[in-house]
């Protein structure tokens, strides 16, 4: 009876090898886990900078079109091809680090009718492991004819 006891009382009073093992594993796979979540978030941020910038320079396009007069040579229509490609050099900070990108901005001119055009502009980059990455915006252009008084 004191045998069985002493038994009892040693299974009751750790864990054993096999538990630990367990455990650890469990541990590792959560942390791996965990690392690689906190990889694809990094990933996410570097991606979305670049698409920020890319907005930001097809938005600069857009605004530098709606400035023109309504019959200036750029905004003739380019019967739905996109002009050739422009490139933009642009900084973005990464990190720590600024890091230089080439991005190549095109746009095309729609006249929709004698009063309204429609302006599309697409920016491309090329980012480490995702090549051809685009963005396109749209907008239009009204022509104001004088108003009589």
């Amino acid at each position: 009876m004191d045998r069985l006891r002493g038994r009892r009382a040693r299974a009751a009073a750790g864990f054993t090898l096999i538990e630990v093992m367990i455990a650890l594993g469990m541990l590792a796979a959560g942390l791996l886990t965990v690392a690689v979540a906190q990889l694809y978030a990094m990933q996410g941020g570097t991606s979305g900078r670049h698409a920020s910038e890319a907005a930001t320079v097809a938005h600069s396009w857009i605004e530098n079109l709606q400035r023109r007069s309504f019959d200036d040579p750029e905004l003739e229509e380019t019967g739905g091809l996109w002009t050739e490609e422009v490139e933009v050099p642009a900084t973005i900070q990464i990190a720590d680090e600024a890091v230089e990108m080439i991005y190549r901005r095109q746009y095309r001119v729609t006249d929709v009718d004698a009063a309204l055009k429609a302006i599309d502009v697409r920016v491309t980059w090329d980012e480490p492991k995702r090549p051809g990455r685009s963005l396109t915006l749209s907008s239009q252009i009204h022509d104001d004819p004088p108003t009589g008084g």
